[in-house]
């Protein structure tokens, strides 16, 4: 018989576990949306940048600049970047809607949203997934970029927490799911040539 890896009083189906990580979740997106100070023209030009990611847009314009910086076969290029990003928004889309996370303005005592809010639901963040994916299928074709491409990442996923849209845990998951798909992505793109 194989030694129990974690004990079942602290196993992630305990309730009190379960309930001092939503609590600890919680603590932590209220201290980065609602205690830091939140300077107007920083929460503009952040929201701005942030909104970029909505349903992947700024994924989709980078695909297109090797297409416009002379790539060659710029089709594949694009379908190779593009494709895994619309991808993964259908599937942290079919997440959310499993999930049905309300967003932390939509929550007694939850942080005012600072930006529109989205009317998707909040588990997983899904800027953080298709950053993830974008950033490993763009920077798998150009690895000078990728740490570009990780900052930027990490800037929206910073956003959506900052900016009252999404839960702290949201954006570790999205950026869970993205590294899982992205990686899988490369991998079967390896096999497959």
């Amino acid at each position: 018989m194989l030694p129990t890896l974690v004990s079942t009083d602290t196993a992630p189906t305990d309730p009190r576990l379960r309930q001092r990580l939503a609590e600890l979740d919680h603590a932590l997106t209220r201290r980065v949306a609602v205690d830091w100070r939140h300077p107007h023209w920083f929460v503009l030009s952040l929201g701005a940048l942030s909104l970029t990611g909505n349903y992947g847009i700024v994924w989709f314009v980078l695909a297109v600049v090797p297409w416009l910086a002379g790539a060659d076969r710029p089709r594949t290029v694009f379908l190779f970047i593009a494709g895994p990003v619309f991808a993964t928004e259908i599937i942290t889309f079919l997440v959310k809607t499993a999930v049905g996370r309300r967003r932390p303005p939509e929550q007694a005592g939850g942080a005012p949203a600072r930006i529109p809010l989205p009317v998707s639901h909040s588990f997983p963040s899904s800027h953080a997934s298709m950053g993830m994916v974008g950033a490993i299928s763009m920077g798998s074709l150009y690895p000078a970029v990728l740490p570009a491409l990780l900052v930027l990442v990490a800037v929206l996923a910073f956003s959506r927490v900052y900016l009252g849209v999404h839960y702290v845990a949201d954006v570790a998951a999205g950026l869970l799911l993205g590294t899982g798909l992205g990686v899988v992505y490369i991998l079967v793109s390896v096999l497959a040539t």
